[in-house]
């Protein structure tokens, strides 16, 4: 999903088989990085968990080489101290209707901050957003070109495809991570996603991204439970629509589940 926010060769970077967290840090981070302050100390507490973290300076990552805004090099810098963290830059794909140049110019944007000198404010993978899960040979061709794009910048080691819904199991060949759904807490609950995701026989590269979880996380800790159970590559529970809104006791409660 599109959320407007203020906020080398390709050498695949070893993930452990565990489950982990597939986290849209979309929120601005504030003075210093104080508003991921909480984020830092959880991914610190829970150094023996998987943080995929999403960096979304500008709905992308802006047009100039460099962040423009000193409180994202901080937050970035801050993420990238840790061994359990891979940074992925957002990159909208407009369901198709995106130009792929302009898709790879935001991929190459992200490549470049690795040049940056006065913060280690590198990209370990690309998350491509709003990817079209049509079952056409066009779309798998358009992203296979842009999986294949992103691996050959110095950005691109990890690759996650998100199209909010099951996608063709053609896709999952491209990308190391898809998102298989990204819907609301109740329609996670009513539908059976993790069955439905299990008979593509993809679970192990499928992550879930569930938003308007109710207020207290009820229920958080068996989903994740079941999510375990049965392979799943990664989750995370939002509070709201666009992971604007953040609720730390729930992101300490899905870090504990683990």
């Amino acid at each position: 999903m599109y959320f407007h926010t203020l906020l080398t060769p390709f050498l695949l970077i070893p993930f452990s088989s565990a489950i982990g967290m597939l986290l849209p840090l979309y929120l601005y981070p504030g003075e210093g990085a104080s508003a991921w302050s909480s984020v830092l100390s959880t991914i610190s507490t829970h150094s023996d968990i998987q943080f995929q973290v999403i960096v979304n300076p500008n709905s992308g990552p802006g047009t100039q080489s460099f962040p423009t805004d000193a409180n994202h090099i901080t937050g970035i810098s801050k993420l990238n101290q840790f061994t359990n963290v891979k940074t992925l830059g957002y990159v909208l794909t407009g369901y198709g209707d995106r130009d792929n140049a302009a898709v790879n110019a935001d991929v190459d944007v992200y490549a470049s901050w690795s040049d940056y000198t006065d913060a280690d404010i590198h990209i370990d993978g690309i998350y491509f957003d709003e990817v079209s899960n049509d079952k056409t040979q066009a779309n798998f061709d358009r992203m296979e070109t842009l999986s294949r794009y992103a691996r050959g910048t110095n950005a691109g080691s990890w690759v996650v495809f998100n199209p909010g819904y099951r996608a063709p199991v053609q896709l999952f060949e491209f990308c190391d991570m898809m998102v298989e759904f990204e819907h609301p807490f109740a329609d996670y609950k009513a539908e059976g996603i993790l069955e439905q995701i299990e008979e593509t026989g993809q679970i192990r590269k499928s992550a879930v991204q569930i938003i308007e979880t109710p207020e207290g996380g009820l229920e958080v800790e068996g989903l994740i439970s079941e999510m375990q159970e049965k392979g799943l590559g990664a989750f995370f529970f939002g509070v709201d629509c666009c992971y604007k809104m953040w609720n730390n006791g729930l992101l300490e409660k899905m870090a504990d589940a683990l």
